[in-house]
C-alpha cells in the first residue's frame, strides 16, 4: 500500500512550491478543499483519476506525488493505457497487485489481475477479492473448488456470487453427501439447502440432517421430521 502520510507530505510541497491554498487546489480539481486537507494529512489519498489532474497542476510526473516504486509503474501504466505493454514486461505478485488496488477501478483491477490470476492461492485470492470483480473472482473460485474442495471457498465465500455458492454446494453435495455442505452452510442459499436436504433425507433418512439442521428452513424440517415419524 503506498505510505499516504509520504503521499499527503509530497502534496503539500508541491502546493506550496506552486504557490496555491488548499482551496485553489481544491477548485482546479472540482472537489472540497476538505478532500485535499484529507490528502495532505496523511487520512486518504487522491482518487486515481485526479492523478494526471495533479501532475499537470504541479507540473511533474506522477511519480513526484506518489513515489518510485513499481506499484506507481502499476498505476502510471494503468493510466497511459499501456498496461498490456508493462505486464509483458514486468512479472508482478499478487502482493504487488493489492498493495495498488485500493485507488483503481476494479475493471483496471481486473485486467492486471488476468495476468497472474493462474494459478493463485486463496490467501492471494483473499487480499485482492474486495477489489477484483465478482466475474473474476467467481471463476477462481471454482478453480480453486475444484482443486481443493469447497473448504478452500470459506473465506472467500463474503465475496463470491451466490451462484457459483450454489453450483459449488450442489457439486460437492453429489460428491460427498449433506455432510460437507456444513461448514459453507451460512453462506448457501436456502433454496439449495432445503433442496440437498430433502434429497438427503431420501436417501438416508432424518438422522442424515442432524449436523446440518440449523441452516435448514424450518418449514422444510418441519415436513421432513414429519415425513421420518409415517415411515
Amino acid at each position: 500500500m503506498f505510505d499516504m502520510l509520504k503521499v499527503g507530505k509530497n502534496i503539500v510541497d508541491l502546493r506550496k512550491q506552486t504557490g496555491m491554498t488548499q482551496m485553489g487546489l481544491a477548485d482546479q480539481l472540482g472537489i472540497s478543499y476538505q478532500a485535499v486537507s484529507n490528502w495532505e494529512r496523511g487520512e486518504s489519498m487522491p482518487d486515481v483519476s485526479k492523478l494526471p489532474q495533479l501532475a499537470e497542476i504541479f507540473n511533474v510526473s506522477i511519480d513526484a506525488i506518489l513515489e518510485k516504486s513499481k506499484s506507481t509503474q502499476i498505476v502510471v501504466n494503468v493510466l497511459e493505457n499501456t498496461t498490456e505493454q508493462f505486464l509483458n514486461q514486468n512479472k508482478l505478485s499478487v502482493a504487488e497487485i493489492s498493495e495498488v488496488a485500493p485507488i483503481l477501478l476494479t475493471e483496471h483491477v481486473d485486467g492486471v489481475f488476468e495476468h497472474v490470476k493462474h494459478p493463485v492461492s486463496i490467501q492471494d485470492l483473499l487480499s485482492i477479492a474486495p477489489f477484483i470483480s465478482e466475474e473474476v473472482l467467481d471463476e477462481c473460485a471454482k478453480v480453486a473448488f475444484e482443486r481443493e474442495g469447497i473448504n478452500a471457498l470459506l473465506s472467500i465465500a463474503p465475496f463470491i456470487s451466490d451462484e457459483m455458492l450454489d453450483e459449488c454446494a450442489r457439486s460437492i453435495f453429489e460428491r460427498e453427501g449433506i455432510n460437507a455442505l456444513l461448514s459453507i452452510a451460512p453462506f448457501i442459499s436456502d433454496e439449495v439447502l432445503d433442496e440437498c436436504a430433502r434429497r438427503a433425507f431420501e436417501q438416508e433418512g432424518i438422522k442424515a440432517l442432524v449436523s446440518i439442521a440449523p441452516f435448514i428452513s424450518d418449514e422444510v424440517m418441519d415436513t421432513l421430521a414429519k415425513a421420518s415419524l409415517s415411515i
